[in-house]
């Protein structure tokens, strides 16, 4: 039960907030419903090509992903390879040269991998903006991209603008072959035009297209910043490539998303701040780069998303590539970064990798050791935040198995003997709710007659249960609910400190009932995965009612669990 202090503490900190959340959980269900799913994405040298997608999708999708970046790698008449990445060349492509590539995509079925994209490169970029002949083949290039991204049923194009094949730079005005000839001003006005020309082709053949990027303005942030924009980008070996996304712009239909990948922004990111600055260069600062008849366009279509560079968790402390894991192990500080990513991002988050795998590759470059192995649990901690119900059920399974399926909780199924409240849980009510908390030993989950908690005409309140946490542990919680009548219901997850005071509210998460779980009984799960802020030292699982307007309306709660991940 609590002390007076604590009592006195859990009061002011929480009876506003209960009585807003009792208003407020109908809403907050409807907002569930709604919501965009974050998908993470893997890139990096391991890429598959679209072959070794086909040969190696059933590994692939045990990964932590919900989606890959791809190579397109088709024939020539000869039977010479013809590469997608280097999209931005004068050569003539067919496009029955890429059929290999649509057949190798049609024969899949990817149930967890759905958001996977096709490689187009701005390589090797040595055709110049002026140059309507080479310019008509690198857009009927792009249209190919397309064609295999329809056909082949991806999701998009992930577009690298960044330049490889030195000296050209396909966004730089310096390299371009007739730069005395026309002003910088005359060389964006045709970049905007190859830009519109690109997604109109792209658009023609599939008008839903997602192009996914490394970055688009965010990688001319000092521009984006700049009291005189246009100066500032002469400074930048990109200075051309806002100009092109502003062709991207002109040309795209409403149905078409761009995402900015904030390569430079995301690769050192270390703290929620840091991904939160570059999502708001993306939809606020790189306005200023965006034609004034764009800006709304830009606004509705352009999302905010953010790269993880993984070798920056495995590299050694003075790297200039090296993620500083504050005290935690380099996957804890991964998965906190993750999360803050998810947080900032509209929709995607992506993940570059380069010295390990996640899967088997030809590329000799990459070692021969997984990501698993350079950094344990990497993929618990990246599927517990995009899909926990699937790692909820992997690492059950495994405790399970191996005998490790340890509930930290006291009395989590309510079979203790009865007292005035549940052994080992403590009562809380908002002032003037009626309702009542109390064990009901005819009730029960399984039918065991070992009881369960009953909450009815709570107006708004719950039991609470503690156990001792670390800082950056990962737990799964888990409990069974029945309803009958009117009310809202969730288990709370909040922290306190080790001496019991309450701290970091905004890590506090709420779970609700998943009704696809339902039982011919009437009782359906709740379950989540949580990891432990920074300031905390106890895990504290509360049980929850609001909204329950007589003795009718009740709630049972049975088979609380807690258990450890890492």
């Amino acid at each position: 039960m609590f002390s007076h202090r604590r009592f006195r503490k859990f009061c002011k900190w929480n009876v506003l907030f209960l009585a807003a959340i009792s208003l407020a959980v109908p809403v907050a269900h409807a907002q569930q419903n709604g919501f965009i799913q974050k998908k993470l994405i893997e890139t990096g040298w391991d890429k598959p090509d679209t072959a070794r997608l086909r040969a190696n999708l059933a590994q692939m999708e045990q990964s932590p992903f919900d989606g890959v970046v791809i190579s397109a790698i088709g024939k020539d008449d000869a039977g010479k390879p013809v590469y997608m990445l280097a999209t931005f060349s004068s050569e003539p492509w067919k496009q029955e040269w890429f059929q290999n590539c649509v057949d190798d995509l049609k024969a899949i079925h990817p149930k967890k991998l759905t958001d996977n994209f096709i490689t187009v490169g701005s390589n090797p970029g040595n055709v110049d903006f002026f140059d309507d002949a080479g310019w008509k083949q690198i857009v009927d290039h792009c249209r190919i991209a397309a064609w295999i991204a329809e056909e082949g049923n991806l999701k998009g194009i992930l577009f690298d603008p960044e330049a490889y094949t030195h000296p050209y730079s396909q966004f730089d005005f310096g390299t371009q072959a007739q730069r005395d000839k026309h002003t910088f001003d005359q060389y964006q006005a045709k970049a905007r035009q190859r830009g519109k020309e690109m997604i109109a082709a792209m658009a023609a053949v599939d008008p839903n297209l997602v192009i996914l990027t490394y970055f688009m303005d965010s990688t001319t942030a000092a521009a984006a910043n700049s009291t005189n924009p246009q100066l500032e980008l002469l400074t930048s070996y990109s200075n051309l490539y806002p100009s092109f996304i502003n062709g991207w712009l002109d040309a795209a239909p409403a149905s078409m998303t761009f995402v900015d990948g904030c390569e430079s922004q995301g690769y050192r990111a270390n703290s929620p701040l840091d991904y939160a600055q570059a999502a708001n260069l993306v939809r606020n600062s790189a306005l200023s780069l965006v034609a004034p008849e764009n800006r709304q366009k830009y606004r509705a279509q352009v999302q905010a998303s953010s790269g993880l560079y993984l070798d920056a968790y495995s590299n050694a402390p003075g790297s200039y590539w090296y993620i500083d894991p504050k005290g935690a192990t380099p996957t804890q500080r991964l998965q906190a970064n993750l999360k803050s990513a998810l947080h900032a991002a509209d929709e995607y988050v992506w993940v570059y990798d380069e010295q390990y795998r996640w899967w088997p590759t030809p590329n000799e470059s990459v070692k021969p050791e997984n990501w698993e192995d350079k950094l344990p649990g990497i993929g618990d901690a990246m599927l517990g935040l995009t899909h926990p119900d699937l790692m909820i059920e992997q690492k059950l399974a495994e405790f399970e198995k191996n005998g490790k399926l340890i509930n930290l909780l006291q009395n989590g199924d309510f079979s203790a003997p009865p007292d005035t409240t549940p052994s080992y849980w403590s009562v809380w009510q908002q002032s003037g709710s009626p309702g009542t908390l109390t064990q009901d030993v005819s009730v029960s989950h399984q039918n065991d007659k070992s009881g369960s908690a009953k909450l009815s005409a709570v107006k708004s309140g719950f039991l609470m249960q503690a156990i001792n946490a670390k800082p950056s542990e990962t737990y799964i919680v888990q409990a069974w609910n029945r309803q009958v009548g009117k009310g809202s219901i969730w288990v709370r997850v909040r922290w306190e400190t080790a001496a019991g005071d309450w701290t970091d509210a905004d890590s506090d998460t709420s779970f609700f009932a998943d009704k696809s779980t339902v039982d011919a009984n009437g009782w359906q799960r709740i379950q989540g995965v949580v990891t432990v802020p920074a300031n905390a030292g106890k895990l504290v699982v509360l049980l929850a009612s609001a909204n329950q307007a007589s003795a009718q309306d009740v709630v049972w709660f049975d088979d609380v669990r807690v258990f450890k991940v890492q």
